[in-house]
């Protein structure tokens, strides 16, 4: 039965550093032909499992090598079909991942859905949190890029602590066909190694109690 026990950690370190931060959800991917390939997410869902092309505002952060902030002041009245959060929730946080001054390999994305302000101090801390994640998205990167489309949700889903019977039911195969996923997914990532996933130390700014009227 293959495991993936540093995805898994790694992702639960990411979760603990994003606490600091206003949000209801997260992605974590990296950049292969202008689409964002996931890498992890806060949330078990094959849609944020799924590839998607960039929007106009994560390639102004990649091109800048910076963090964007979109911080809406006013309700989206017409929202689009499906819902599509980047688009319809009021704030919206995009951290390039990469090494100091070098081109971003990664994209971390945060938002939202109800009012919030993401600080100065949000961004200073999301743009150092984008250069800890360098070292793990580089050594994620290739071997993912092995994977196909179902095998990337497998790793997911492994990330996420899900048994083999979990992931059929998840995915809609049979136990069979689903044991050979997660073996073969485990032997692509194989090179990949605990010291690989670890996060360095990033001090976290304190979380401001908000007000409101």
């Amino acid at each position: 039965m293959g495991q993936l026990p540093d995805l898994q950690e790694a992702r639960r370190r990411l979760g603990l550093a994003l606490d600091v931060f206003c949000h209801d959800r997260w992605v974590l991917g990296y950049l292969r032909g202008g689409w964002l390939q996931p890498i992890a997410a806060s949330e078990i869902s094959r849609r944020f499992m799924q590839s998607r092309p960039l929007m106009p505002l994560s390639r102004r952060a990649l091109y800048e090598k910076r963090p964007v902030v979109v911080n809406s002041v006013i309700e989206n009245p017409n929202p689009t079909n499906g819902y599509d959060w980047e688009l319809d929730w009021p704030a919206i946080l995009y951290a390039p991942v990469g090494e100091v001054r070098e081109r971003p390999i990664g994209l971390l994305i945060l938002g939202c859905r109800r009012d919030h302000w993401y600080s100065e101090e949000d961004v200073h801390y999301a743009a150092s949190l984008g250069i800890t994640l360098a070292p793990m998205v580089a050594a994620l990167r290739v071997p993912l890029a092995r994977l196909n489309e179902i095998e990337s949700e497998v790793a997911q889903l492994l990330s996420y602590g899900l048994s083999e019977p979990e992931i059929a039911r998840a995915i809609r195969f049979d136990n069979h066909r689903t044991r050979a996923l997660v073996d073969g997914v485990t032997r692509k990532l194989k090179l990949v190694t605990t010291d690989d996933m670890a996060l360095s130390y990033v001090e976290r700014p304190t979380r401001r109690r908000e007000f409101r009227l």
